[in-house]
């Protein structure tokens, strides 16, 4: 300020002892129409328009002008002053420089004016530098109203300044990468200047690393940091900016830090530097992705056994989505109760991006599990026992269906078979189990079903089902038959019963039980004593017989036919006896028939048997007599043929050192000659040469 008054003090000088040495420079108001005076006016100002004042900004200027009355007579003058730049100007008086005030001037009188301009600071890079702004002073005579003009400029000097619009003041970086942060600085100044911006390390102290200076770029610990895009603020305009990038490149280690500090200036103010602090570190990422694979293969899975056990194996990736070598730990956080599970790996080490593939994840159901129960798996992944990541995998129980034949017990009572079965449901999941029955030839058979079942209303059922049984849950039924009769020779009957899973018909189950039976014609008593006399002596001489069918044979059927003819005749004449000891019978008697007894007189009464029926009745006697006797005749003779490799009757009354044993005659030991299979009546004749006709 102290400059600025000398040079306001030279400025009056100039103006009141050498106005007139000025060179004459033509104001922009003399370039125009409407300040040029057509008649000269008798105000006058002591110095010539076109003066130019070389101030700084944000300094005031005082100014010192004079004005002189060339009249012959007092006038009152309008003295007033506007700046074009709309600049504060100030003056003792108590108007308002720019409306002006009157002042009285005699004539030939000289009067001061005196004011002062107040240049503006630089703002937004105004007022530029060398840019001329003009201030006119103007006098109005109220005797002629005439003006006079003093028009002069003021040019702003060169001011240089920087300012950083915006920066980053921390910041994070991979291992091993580069990160960018860019700063923003702006020419303050009112000329276009060169900004510069250096960088140093610093220490955590807040001091610079020893043997360092800012620069352009530098390298410490493992850290390289320079700047880019410095043409951006190059020959950068007033008020305009520029936005540099300061590069950091990191080592690769997890861990580090570097600070450093920012320095800028304008290039023609090198003295006058703005500093910013700014650190980065290295940020470690950790980060797994666990994958299983699409397809799901273990999604469901039957139980174990012993027999079979069955493990599922479903193959695992890991992935390491962090930004630094890490060795990933995976473990199995939970599963469900009902499970075993187990993974093929543990600790994985890998690199920044890498994945490692099929690592086994074995899962087993436990024996006993019941179908349809589902669950989770999770497992997770560990770095330096931090929990990074948790994936989870669902799992549900298959159903089995099985069937177990537990216990069947035949018993045979009085002719008739009981099978008592037992079956149990061995799957793990609600089944049913259907049931039938059959057998192989004509009898009296059926079933007898638990309770809750299914069955038709049949005398003896043949089928039932049962439903909803649970797993380890037996069934239990019984199975009867009476043993077959009215068949020819013996045979074996089947009774098969045939069982059947309702949710899968494979499982299925045939259970058959033999029965043993006679024919008619063998069935004889089986003594449960020793055989007697009578029938060793018999047994013996069949055999005697056998070897000797020659003659002995045609000689024991006729005697044997004879016989059996005599017992025929016998019976025909006992029938025809019993046929007339018949009683009448009588129609049932009325009371009106009662009544007529009384009224009719006695007779005879009539006692005659119709011949013809007496000859139809004997016919018919007598053929199925001889049919009968026919039939037994062959059957012995086949009988005979049969056993003819036993000894013979003579043989058997040789005596013998040898103690002989009494032999049980059984029917089983009857071999009889024709295959099992239902009654069947057809006549069957003896090979010989001789016809026995009765």
């Amino acid at each position: 300020m102290h400059g600025a008054t000398a040079r306001l003090v030279t400025f009056a000088i100039i103006i009141l002892l050498s106005s007139n040495l000025l060179g004459p420079v033509h104001s922009l108001e003399e370039q125009s129409s409407s300040n040029t005076s057509k008649e000269s006016s008798s105000l006058s100002f002591g110095s010539n328009s076109g003066s130019n004042f070389v101030i700084e900004p944000g300094v005031g200027t005082n100014i010192l002008v004079n004005i002189t009355n060339n009249a012959l007579i007092s006038d009152y003058a309008n003295v007033s002053i506007v700046s074009s730049s709309g600049w504060n100007i100030v003056w003792p008086r108590n108007s308002d420089p720019s409306i002006g005030e009157d002042i009285l001037i005699n004539s030939d009188e000289l009067v001061w004016i005196q004011f002062r301009v107040d240049v503006p600071i630089v703002e937004n890079g105004m007022p530029l530098a060398g840019s001329k702004h003009l201030i006119s002073v103007k006098a109005i005579s109220q005797n002629e109203g005439l003006e006079s003009f003093w028009n002069f400029t003021i040019e702003v000097t060169a001011v240089s300044g920087i300012s950083i619009d915006s920066h980053q003041n921390f910041a994070t970086v991979e291992p091993g990468e580069k990160v960018l942060l860019p700063i923003s600085l702006r020419n303050v100044g009112n000329h276009n200047a060169n900004l510069v911006i250096k960088v140093q390390p610093m220490l955590d102290s807040g001091l610079p690393v020893d043997d360092t200076v800012p620069d352009q770029s530098f390298a410490y610990n493992g850290w390289s940091v320079g700047t880019f895009d410095l043409y951006k603020i190059e020959n950068l305009a007033a008020n305009n900016s520029g936005i540099v990038l300061i590069e950091y490149a990191s080592p690769y280690i997890f861990s580090g830090e570097i600070n450093i500090r920012i320095s800028a200036y304008n290039e023609f103010e090198p003295l006058e530097i703005l500093t910013v602090n700014q650190s980065v570190s290295i940020e470690r990422t950790r980060g797994v992705s666990l994958d299983f694979d699409e397809n799901n293969v273990c999604s469901l899975i039957s139980p174990s056994n012993k027999e079979n056990p069955v493990v599922c194996h479903e193959n695992l990736s890991i992935t390491n989505t962090g930004n630094f070598n890490d060795q990933i730990e995976i473990q199995v956080l939970s599963n469900p109760i009902w499970s075993n599970v187990e993974l093929g790996a543990s600790q994985i080490t890998l690199q920044e991006g890498e994945t490692a593939t099929d690592i086994d994840l074995s899962i087993e159901i436990l024996n006993g599990t019941m179908a349809r129960k589902s669950g989770e798996i999770t497992i997770g992944a560990f770095i330096e026992g931090e929990l990074i990541v948790i994936e989870k995998y669902s799992i549900s129980v298959d159903s089995i269906i099985n069937w177990e034949l537990q216990n069947k017990q035949t018993t045979m009572e009085n002719d008739n078979c009981t099978m008592t079965i037992i079956f149990q449901n061995t799957g793990n999941d609600l089944d049913g189990i259907m049931i039938s029955l059959d057998m192989n030839v004509t009898s009296n058979f059926g079933l007898i079903p638990p309770p809750n079942s299914i069955f038709d209303s049949t005398e003896n059922i043949r089928y039932f089902e049962v439903r909803d049984i649970q797993p380890n849950q037996n069934l239990s039924f019984t199975a009867f038959a009476t043993t077959p009769t009215g068949f020819e020779i013996n045979g074996t009957a089947r009774l098969q019963v045939i069982a059947h899973s309702i949710s899968d018909p494979s499982v299925n189950f045939s259970i058959a039980e033999d029965i043993e039976y006679l024919g008619d014609y063998y069935r004889i008593s089986e003594e449960e004593d020793d055989p007697s006399v009578f029938s060793e002596l018999l047994s013996e001489g069949m055999a005697f017989i056998s070897q000797n069918n020659g003659i002995l044979l045609t000689i024991f059927v006729v005697a044997v036919g004879s016989v059996l003819l005599n017992r025929a005749l016998v019976k025909r004449q006992e029938d025809m006896k019993k046929i007339r000891l018949k009683p009448e019978i009588q129609p049932e008697e009325k009371v009106e028939d009662w009544t007529k007894k009384f009224e009719n007189k006695s007779g005879v009464v009539n006692t005659e048997i119709n011949s013809r029926k007496i000859s139809a009745a004997t016919d018919i006697l007598d053929h199925h007599t001889k049919e009968s006797n026919l039939k037994d005749a062959d059957l012995l003779a086949l009988g005979l043929i049969d056993n003819s490799s036993e000894k013979t009757l003579g043989e058997k009354l040789m005596p013998s050192n040898q103690t002989k044993k009494k032999t049980k005659i059984s029917s089983k030991e009857i071999n009889p000659s024709q295959t099992i299979g239902k009654s069947a009546k057809k006549e069957k004749t003896t090979d010989t040469d001789f016809d026995l006709d009765l």
